[in-house]
């Protein structure tokens, strides 16, 4: 049952920061409606977060690092570490996905 309602509290954070993000603010203050949830959830949420609106900014509509940087009022290093975190976990999805057959092919 916990991890329905934390995925439930997830998704719902999400939604919110997602408004907030699209009034103007920024991601600093978008991250501020974390304050209700349970402590070891808001890091998790906010890095998930920011990956997403990387995505969707970054890898969706092409915009540069900077400029997502930018839009989010946050250092370009730490929007750079996050997007290098999603090649990685990128990078680590599909050579899992591919080692079955990787090995078929080599047995």
């Amino acid at each position: 049952m916990k991890l329905k309602d934390d995925e439930f509290l997830y998704e719902q954070a999400v939604q919110k920061m997602r408004k907030e993000i699209a009034k103007g603010k920024t991601f600093a203050q978008a991250c501020e409606i974390l304050q209700e949830l349970e402590a070891n959830l808001r890091p998790l949420i906010q890095d998930d977060f920011l990956k997403i609106i990387i995505a969707e900014q970054h890898f969706g509509q092409g915009r540069g690092i900077d400029d997502v940087a930018l839009f989010l009022d946050l250092p370009y290093e730490t929007v750079e570490a996050s997007r290098e975190r999603i090649m990685t976990e990128f990078d680590e999805l599909i050579a899992g996905q591919l080692s079955p057959y990787i090995s078929k092919m080599t047995h």
